[in-house]
C-alpha cells in the first residue's frame, strides 16, 4: 500500500491556534482555537434541568454559558437506566430543578445551544473510559478482525467491573501494560472529578479537556504522522513535556521547531488553501470543477467538466472528471468540516459500472475521515446522497459573517478573523522587521475588535520586542484589509500619526 505522508504543522499565536493536517503536502483538515472562543466539546458540568419536554423527548440544562443545554430524553435513559440496572421510565428519572452530570458531545451552532449526554466518557492515550457503562468496545476503525478479538480480551481482562472501556485506533498493536497505565490514569481522573461533584453548585465546570495542541497529540499523533512542526519554541518545549509524561517517547524525534523566515502557515502553502477552502467553486487537476452551495442542514456539490475535453471517448473524459472529483469531495468535506445532508451532482453516467467506480472511490476516500459519514444512496436523478456527522461549526462560519455590503447575500471574513490577522500581521513585523516602530490602518469595526484582550496581547509584543506599534481607525478601509501606513524610526512615525 502507498505509504501517505503525514504532518501536522502548527501555528501557536497570542490570539489563538491553528493546527493543520496534511497528507502528501495537501491540506486535509484544519483546527482553530481562538483565545476569546475556547471549544467545549468534551467538557464536563454538573448542571440544573431548567425544563423537561416529554413531547420532543428533550430536556434543557443550564450549564452556565450562553444557551440551555439540548439533552436528549433517550441519552438519559440509556445511561441512567444501564446505572440503575433496571427498565425505568424517563419521566422518574429527570425533572426540572434536578441537578445532574452531563459532558457536551457538539458545540454549539447558532441558533441551537450545545448538546449534552449524561452517557459521560473520558479519552485517554489507548482507552476510552466509561464510567455509567461497563460494557467493552473496539473503535470501528480498527478493520482487521484478529486484533479486534485480541483488544477485546486484553479489555475484558483488565476492566474493572463498575467502568467500560474503549479501545481507540491508536491502541493497535499496543500491549497488556499499555491500556493498564491508561485505565489507571482515567480512574483517578473520574475520582477526582466525583469528588468536585460532590462539592459544587450547579451549573458549574466539572472538567475541562485539554487545548487544541494537547488533544491532537492525545488524538491524532501516532505513528503514522511523519513530521510534527510547531512555530512557538516555548510551544514546542510543552510538547516535548507532554509526551515525556505519557511515555511516547518514540514520537520525540518527529516533533521540531519551525524558526524560518516566512510564516509557518505561508511556508507549507496553507494560508492559500485556507481561502481557496472558501471559495465556491473548486477547480480539478483535469480542468473541471465542482461548486459547492451550503443552507443550513444541506449541501449540494455539483460537478462540472470544464475546460477538460478529454479523448476522443466522452464517457472516459466523464469517467475521468468524476474519479477526480470523488477524491477532491472527500478532501473538502474533511477540510470545510461540512456536516448533515450532502447531496452530490456527479456528471451523467450511462454505465453502471463507472457509476459504482465512482461510488467506490469516493468510500475509500472518506476512509481518511475520522468524522462518521455515510453514503446513502443513488436518487432516480443519479444524485449522490450521503450524511456526514456534525460536531462543531464548519470552517466556512467560524471564519466568515455575513457580509454587511450586500445585506447579507455574500459573507466576508469577521472582525474576530481580522483581528487575529492583525496580530498576526503585528507578529510577523515585530519579528522581521529593525525598525522601532509600527503603523497600522484598520477598518473601525477591526478596531474595536481588537480592544480589551488583544489591545493586551499588542502590549505584550511592545514589551517583547521593544518597538511601539500605533493602529489608527479608518472608516474608508474595507473591514477585511489591514493597511501598513508606515514602519520606521519611532520620532518619524510619531509625526506621521499626528498628521493622520
Amino acid at each position: 500500500m502507498e505509504h501517505i505522508l503525514k504532518q501536522v504543522i502548527i501555528d501557536s499565536s497570542l490570539s489563538e491556534e491553528r493546527v493543520a493536517i496534511l497528507e502528501n503536502n495537501k491540506l486535509v483538515e484544519i483546527y482553530i482555537e481562538r483565545l476569546e472562543d475556547r471549544k467545549i466539546i468534551g467538557n464536563i458540568y454538573k448542571g440544573k434541568v431548567m425544563n423537561v419536554l416529554p413531547g420532543i423527548e428533550a430536556a434543557f440544562v443550564d450549564i452556565g454559558i450562553d444557551r440551555n443545554a439540548f439533552l436528549h430524553l433517550n441519552d438519559v435513559a440509556q445511561s441512567f437506566g444501564k446505572k440503575s440496572g433496571k427498565d425505568v421510565e424517563v419521566k422518574d428519572l429527570i425533572k426540572a430543578g434536578q441537578e445532574i452530570e452531563v459532558q457536551v458531545i457538539k458545540e454549539a451552532i447558532a441558533p441551537k445551544g450545545a448538546r449534552v449526554t449524561t452517557d459521560i466518557s473520558l479519552p485517554g492515550r489507548y482507552l476510552v473510559l466509561m464510567p455509567i457503562n461497563s460494557g467493552i468496545a473496539v473503535s470501528r476503525r480498527i478493520e482487521q478482525d484478529e486484533e479486534k478479538e485480541r483488544l477485546k480480551k486484553i479489555l475484558q481482562k483488565i476492566k474493572k467491573k463498575e467502568y467500560g472501556l474503549i479501545a481507540r485506533t491508536v491502541a493497535t498493536g499496543k500491549d497488556e501494560a499499555d491500556f493498564v497505565t491508561d485505565m489507571e490514569f482515567l480512574i483517578r481522573l473520574w475520582n477526582k472529578i466525583q469528588k468536585r461533584s460532590q462539592r459544587a453548585k450547579a451549573p458549574m465546570l466539572l472538567h475541562e479537556d485539554l487545548s487544541l495542541t494537547y488533544r491532537i497529540i492525545r488524538d491524532l499523533f501516532t505513528e503514522d504522522i511523519d513530521e510534527f512542526v510547531v512555530n512557538s519554541e516555548k510551544e514546542y518545549q510543552k510538547i516535548i513535556n507532554f509526551l515525556d509524561s505519557f511515555f511516547l517517547l518514540d514520537l520525540k524525534p518527529r516533533v521540531s521547531y519551525y524558526d524560518g523566515e516566512k510564516p509557518i502557515f505561508e511556508a507549507y502553502d496553507i494560508e492559500k488553501e485556507i481561502h481557496r477552502a472558501l471559495e465556491k467553486k473548486v477547480w480539478l487537476k483535469c480542468g473541471g470543477y465542482l461548486v459547492f452551495d451550503e443552507v443550513e442542514a444541506l449541501t449540494v456539490i455539483d460537478v462540472n467538466t470544464g475546460k477538460y475535453v478529454g479523448g476522443k471517448i466522452m464517457k472516459n473524459t466523464i469517467l475521468k472528471t468524476n474519479l477526480q472529483a470523488a477524491e477532491e469531495i472527500a478532501r473538502q468535506l474533511r477540510l470545510r468540516d461540512i456536516g448533515g445532508v450532502i447531496v452530490i451532482d456527479f456528471i451523467d453516467m450511462d454505465s453502471k459500472e463507472d457509476q459504482q467506480k465512482v461510488i467506490q472511490k469516493l468510500e475509500l476516500e472518506l476512509k481518511r475521515d475520522k468524522t462518521k459519514s455515510n453514503v446513502v444512496q443513488t436518487t432516480e436523478l443519479g444524485l449522490v446522497e450521503m450524511t456526514r456527522k456534525r460536531s462543531k461549526r464548519d470552517l466556512d462560519s467560524l471564519l466568515r459573517t455575513f457580509c454587511p455590503y450586500c445585506g447579507g447575500s455574500g459573507r466576508i471574513l469577521s472582525p474576530e478573523t481580522v483581528s487575529n490577522q492583525v496580530i498576526h500581521k503585528l507578529e510577523d513585523l515585530c519579528q522581521y522587521s529593525k525598525e522601532e516602530a509600527i503603523f497600522l490602518g484598520v477598518n473601525p469595526k477591526i478596531e474595536e475588535a481588537l480592544a480589551g484582550g488583544k489591545m493586551m496581547l499588542i502590549k505584550q509584543l511592545e514589551r517583547d520586542y521593544r518597538k511601539a506599534i500605533y493602529i489608527k481607525s479608518m472608516p474608508d478601509l474595507h473591514i477585511e484589509k489591514i493597511k501598513v501606513i508606515a514602519v520606521g524610526k519611532k520620532k518619524e512615525i510619531k509625526k506621521i500619526v499626528k498628521v493622520f
